[in-house]
């Protein structure tokens, strides 16, 4: 065997590393642009599978949520209308809680009575107008005699204006009123047993106004 003895290499060939590899034909790494497009891809394809097979009844299917609606307030429980207040003008006068019963005129008395109720013309007081008196449509006054409520035509005195003036007060209703005597200011108009009219010394008795019909 002959030995070679090694010549001269030749010119414009490059073994080794040098400033650039030759190691293949095909790069080392894809571009950065191609991986990304290709993992987007992917996962679009996932994301179409999965819906179909949601919509085929593949998925877990929850029951919606049950619809929750606002707590409704209680209904306002009806008002009574408010009784009238007297005030100057024309009444009719009953005891609290008996609308059917009135204060009229029997005779020279006044008294309650069911029948015949009288229509009363209230104005300021004759001996004080911050309070009330009391008219009948014939022009007697409503006054205390011997502490008995009668209807009487004014003699212009002083002692009869006294006696046909009553003071209002609050009753024992809203809206009612107690009539206490302007002269006798311990006294308040009380309906007896048989229904006549005095000026007492006790609570007296609470009275509403209606309107006349």
């Amino acid at each position: 065997m002959t030995d070679q003895v090694p010549g001269p290499r030749p010119s414009g060939t490059v073994y080794g590393r040098g400033g650039v590899e030759m190691s293949g034909s095909a790069p080392d790494r894809l571009p950065r642009a191609m991986i990304a497009g290709v993992v987007v891809g992917v996962v679009a394809v996932l994301g179409l599978g999965y819906a179909a097979w949601s919509s085929t009844g593949g998925a877990e299917q929850r029951p919606a949520a049950a619809a929750t609606s606002a707590p409704t307030e209680p209904a306002p429980a009806p008002t009574k209308p408010a009784k009238p207040q007297l005030t100057a003008g024309s009444w009719l006068l009953s005891p609290l809680d008996d609308e059917a019963t009135y204060l009229t005129a029997t005779g020279e008395y006044a008294k309650m009575s069911p029948a015949d109720p009288a229509t009363l013309t209230v104005s300021a007081g004759l001996a004080d107008d911050t309070c009330f008196s009391f008219r009948l449509e014939d022009g007697r006054y409503l006054r205390h005699f011997d502490y008995r409520l009668r209807f009487d035509a004014s003699d212009d005195s002083d002692l009869f204006r006294a006696d046909a003036t009553f003071c209002r007060e609050a009753g024992t209703d809203a809206g009612t009123i107690r009539l206490r005597s302007k002269n006798y200011p311990d006294h308040v108009v009380h309906r007896r047993d048989d229904d006549s009219l005095y000026i007492d010394k006790e609570s007296g008795t609470s009275f509403m106004v209606q309107v006349p019909s």
